[in-house]
C-alpha cells in the first residue's frame, strides 16, 4: 500500500508544497500592517501614551503583534498540515497505513487506558515518514519570522510617526525610480519630511534606516553612506547588544543610533545615539521647522 517513508521530495512536489505554504500563510497570516492596525483597534493603547511614552510603547506594540501573529500561526500550522494529508496521496496512504496496523474499529472509539500514550507515539511516527514536508514547512516559517521582524518594527516606526502626525516617505511612497535616481539601496527606509525635500537639500532631511538587530549587518549602512552622497543617517535598533567600539565605529561614518531609552541610558556619554523619545521629540520637530520655514 503506497510508499510507507517519504525520504525527499522530488522538484514537482517541492514546487506543488511550496506554492500551498505559500497560499495558506498569506490566507492566515496578516500583514505586519494588518497587525498595527488589529493593535490599534484594540484600545490596549492612547495615542497619548504612545506619545508620552514611546520606547515602553514600541515595546507594547510588538509584543502584541508577536502574540498575535503566533495565533494565526498555529493556524496556519494546523490548516496547511490537514490539507496535506487529506489531499495529497502518499501523505494520506502513510497515515492510512499506520492507523489500519495500530488500531481496530473498538480503539478507534475508545479513549480508555493507554489511548493517548499510543496516539502520541504514532503522531510523532507520522510526523517522521512525512518529514520532508515538515522540514520544509518548518525552514519557511523560520524564514517568514526573520523578514516580518523588520517589516513589523517598520510598521510600528510608521504608526508612531503618524501619532505625531509628522510628514514622511517610507518605501511605498519613494517609489522604484527614487532610489534609481539616486543611486540608493533599499537601505533607506524613511524620509523626513519627504521625497521633493530630500532631491532639494538631503542634508536637511531626516535619512532613517531600522534593523531590528545589528551584528554585523550595521557595515551595509556604512556602505550605503559611502557609496552615496547620504551625508548623515538614524539607524534605528532594537538590539540591546550595542558596543562602545560599535557606536565609536559608527560616529566616524556619521550614523546615529536611535533605540530605546534603557538600551541609550547605558551610553550616557556617547553623542551618536540617542532615545526614541529624543528623535521624536525633538529631532523631528527642529527638522520640520527649518522646512516650515521654506514655505
Amino acid at each position: 500500500m503506497g510508499i510507507e517513508v517519504i525520504y525527499t521530495l522530488d522538484q514537482f512536489e517541492s514546487e506543488w508544497w511550496s506554492g500551498i505554504v505559500k497560499r495558506f500563510r498569506a490566507k492566515y497570516i496578516k500583514t505586519p500592517k494588518e497587525y498595527v492596525n488589529l493593535f490599534v483597534t484594540s484600545g490596549k493603547i492612547k495615542k497619548e501614551k504612545i506619545k508620552s511614552d514611546i520606547s515602553k510603547s514600541i515595546e507594547k506594540i510588538r509584543e502584541s503583534i508577536w502574540e498575535n501573529y503566533l495565533k494565526d500561526e498555529v493556524v496556519f500550522h494546523k490548516e496547511v498540515l490537514t490539507y496535506l494529508m487529506n489531499n495529497r496521496n502518499v501523505p494520506k496512504e502513510i497515515l492510512e497505513k499506520i492507523l489500519e496496523e495500530n488500531f481496530n474499529q473498538d480503539e478507534l472509539i475508545d479513549f480508555s487506558g493507554g489511548f493517548q500514550e499510543k496516539i502520541t507515539r504514532l503522531v510523532g511516527e507520522y510526523a517522521g515518514r512525512i518529514m520532508p514536508y515538515i522540514y520544509y514547512l518548518s525552514l519557511s516559517t523560520t524564514n517568514s519570522r526573520r523578514s516580518r521582524a523588520g517589516k513589523t518594527f517598520e510598521a510600528v516606526i510608521e504608526y508612531v510617526l503618524d501619532c505625531f502626525g509628522y510628514t514622511y516617505d517610507n518605501q511605498s511612497k519613494l517609489g522604484l525610480n527614487f532610489y534609481k535616481e539616486n543611486k540608493i539601496g533599499k537601505m533607506v527606509d524613511c524620509v523626513i519630511p519627504n521625497k521633493e525635500a530630500y532631491s532639494k537639500k538631503r542634508d536637511k532631511c531626516i535619512i532613517i534606516t531600522m534593523k531590528t538587530t545589528l551584528r554585523e549587518r550595521w557595515q551595509e549602512v556604512v556602505e550605503e553612506l559611502n557609496r552615496t552622497n547620504i551625508p548623515h543617517i538614524y539607524l534605528m535598533t532594537l538590539d540591546s547588544a550595542l558596543t562602545k567600539n560599535v557606536l565609536t565605529n559608527m560616529e566616524r561614518q556619521n550614523i546615529t543610533i536611535v533605540t530605546y531609552e534603557s538600551i541609550e541610558s547605558k551610553f550616557k556619554k556617547r553623542n551618536n545615539i540617542i532615545s526614541f523619545e529624543t528623535f521624536f521629540n525633538e529631532e523631528i520637530p527642529h527638522n520640520l521647522k527649518y522646512w516650515e520655514r521654506q514655505k
